[in-house]
């Protein structure tokens, strides 16, 4: 029988990952102290922009504040990362799910300078968590899957277009009036925008192929077809060949 993360190695080794370190930060961090790897891993305006600290636009997204945050990142990469990395395939989507997390956080700093929003924040306040990236990963469920049913909770069946709909109305709020962890929804945002852009503007998708694909140029992986033609091994995930045809066609 076909194991749960047969075809999702990635999704797999993220919630590994995920877990490793927060129980690490646990083990390291004494009483009433801040989580371990939090000062130098999580990312700020000041930090991760004005004082060029771009390593932390990849470690914040590893890092958690507790553990029911840990808990509902892992869960959503449980339910949805191998239905979304066995369509995208591995290497790109690692490459998403990073470009994701990143991008949410483009998308608050943006926002952070936007008068009238985040007053009650500064340059130094900081942003941990998958969270970003689980919503870019949900936003490609969204339209691989339109017609899913998705279980709240675990017990109530909500269908996705539903869900979609009262994320926005919910997460957009908590924006708007700066209420409990609006940073951290604007990231949510930004998230699923990359999920919504790698769909709808066309550069997107090669750009991500791109990539995800340094480093591969393995002839050996390579073979020659009677033509002439160097094509891949029968391995392209469906992404690649959508991109191949919208290139003939």
């Amino acid at each position: 029988m076909p194991g749960f993360f047969d075809g999702a190695p990635v999704t797999k080794w993220l919630i590994i990952v995920n877990v490793s370190i927060f129980l690490l930060q646990i083990l390291l961090t004494g009483k009433g102290e801040r989580l371990f790897m939090q000062s130098w891993g999580d990312t700020s305006i000041r930090d991760t922009f004005m004082k060029f600290q771009l390593w932390r636009l990849i470690t914040s997204q590893f890092l958690h504040a507790d553990f029911g945050h840990l808990f509902f990142n892992c869960l959503g990469l449980l339910f949805f990362g191998p239905h979304v990395e066995r369509w995208m395939k591995s290497s790109p989507y690692l490459v998403f799910y990073l470009l994701a997390g990143i991008f949410g956080d483009l998308v608050y700093t943006t926002l952070f300078f936007i008068p009238g929003l985040f007053e009650s924040h500064s340059l130094d306040s900081a942003a941990i968590g998958a969270s970003c990236g689980v919503l870019g990963i949900l936003a490609i469920f969204y339209f691989i899957a339109p017609n899913a049913t998705v279980m709240v909770f675990l017990i109530i069946p909500v269908p996705i277009k539903t869900m979609a709909i009262v994320f926005l109305v919910y997460e957009s709020c908590i924006v708007v009036f700066d209420l409990h962890n609006s940073g951290g929804s604007a990231g949510h945002l930004g998230g699923a925008l990359f999920g919504y852009l790698f769909f709808k503007w066309p550069p997107l998708r090669p750009f991500v192929i791109k990539i995800s694909q340094i480093g591969e140029n393995n002839p050996k992986k390579r073979r020659q077809t009677r033509d002439g033609r160097i094509v891949q091994e029968n391995k392209r995930s469906p992404l690649e060949l959508t991109k191949e045809v919208d290139r003939i066609l």
